[in-house]
């Protein structure tokens, strides 16, 4: 891993995927606590995942510039076809 970081001179994060939808975002947390996760149809067709997390870990769910939870919602959009992730 270190020598792929190296080659690439980008910082890689290794996710575990799994196919549940909640498993899978939870993992993308850790090591944040999560509280509870809750995904909702609107009825537009939108998929949102609502994820509650530990108040002392709510900066460091959504991160530096929300760079954590942007990451977060590429990965749910991507795999899961989730339009959007909220972190309260």
């Amino acid at each position: 891993m270190k020598m792929l970081e190296r080659l690439l001179r980008k910082r890689l994060e290794v996710v575990e995927y799994v196919d549940d939808a909640r498993e899978f975002l939870i993992n993308a947390l850790r090591p944040v606590r999560v509280q509870g996760f809750r995904l909702t149809e609107k009825p537009d067709g939108r998929r949102i995942a609502v994820i509650t997390v530990d108040p002392r870990d709510k900066a460091r769910a959504i991160g530096k510039n929300g760079r954590n939870a942007e990451k977060l919602r590429l990965l749910a959009k991507k795999y899961f076809d989730i339009d959007n992730v909220v972190i309260v």
